[in-house]
């Protein structure tokens, strides 16, 4: 597995130049993590037309917001994927996703503060039982 740091927008999406489009073409395909200040963070692809002259960009397929962290990698066939943490994380979880993705994190600091509010509440509710 290999992160990928800084693809945060189209123009600094890491772009793959040979991908299949429909079962003959090719095309480019470019991947980026889209960070919303409020929604989270979420994956987002998108392929050029090799029907149409030129470098036309299609339209952008975007995933599902996860609320606090995200994190884009190369796994070991090549292929881009992406992991990220949702308000549905368990603490170990949380400290097992920050070990193995941490260094490609795109919200540190959210991922942080989250993490210290579950240890809180673990902590509280601990003592409250």
């Amino acid at each position: 597995m290999r992160i990928l740091k800084g693809h945060v927008s189209p123009e600094t999406a890491y772009v793959v130049d040979d991908y299949p489009y429909g079962f003959r073409l090719r095309c480019k395909i470019r991947y980026w993590l889209d960070v919303h200040p409020t929604r989270g963070v979420r994956f987002v692809s998108q392929t050029t037309n090799p029907k149409i002259p030129g470098e036309h960009w299609n339209k952008q397929k975007a995933g599902t917001y996860c609320l606090f962290s995200g994190c884009m990698y190369l796994d070991e066939n090549g292929h881009v994927k992406w992991s990220g943490l949702t308000e549905y994380s368990d603490l170990a979880d949380v400290e097992r996703w920050i070990a193995e993705y941490g260094e490609g994190n795109v919200t540190p600091r959210v991922t942080e503060a989250w993490l210290k509010a579950k240890t809180d509440l673990g902590k509280l509710i601990g003592g409250l039982i």
